[in-house]
């Protein structure tokens, strides 16, 4: 059981994270990584000063797609399980009470919005990356 819950929350929900990371990475000008060599930057100095910043839109759609599907799993979760939001969809399902089930459809609903427009933002305005970086 404890495993089947790892999948839908670990294992399934890394592989959009990094293929939008990885994407957004190789969408970095070469210009720009010949540039940084001209300098002498090493790899890591590349990695952290010019290709995560500049990756960073892209990253932060991924960041998005991943939490949208976590949240289309909580149900799905909740049928093997998990405990949750999800589990108060699926109880109600179960006992055939449309009014609880809605409630708590609509809940999942309303946190993805919000959560969506938090990414959003940040792809946007990435002003919590210019103060750690």
């Amino acid at each position: 059981m404890a495993r089947s819950r790892q999948f839908c929350y670990g294992d399934f929900l890394n592989a959009p994270a990094i293929r939008f990371t990885t994407l957004g990475i190789r969408q970095v000008p070469v210009e720009l990584i010949e540039a940084a060599d001209a300098y002498g930057a090493t790899r890591g100095q590349k990695l952290i000063k010019v290709q995560l910043p500049l990756s960073l839109p892209t990253v932060m759609a991924g960041i998005n797609q991943t939490i949208m599907l976590a949240l289309s799993m909580v149900v799905i979760a909740a049928m093997i399980g998990a405990d949750g939001l999800g589990s108060e969809v699926w109880r109600a399902i179960q006992r055939l009470r449309p009014g609880d089930g809605f409630e708590a459809g609509i809940a999942v609903v309303i946190l993805a919005m919000l959560l969506g427009r938090l990414t959003q933002s940040l792809r946007k305005n990435p002003t919590i990356a210019k103060m750690h970086g």
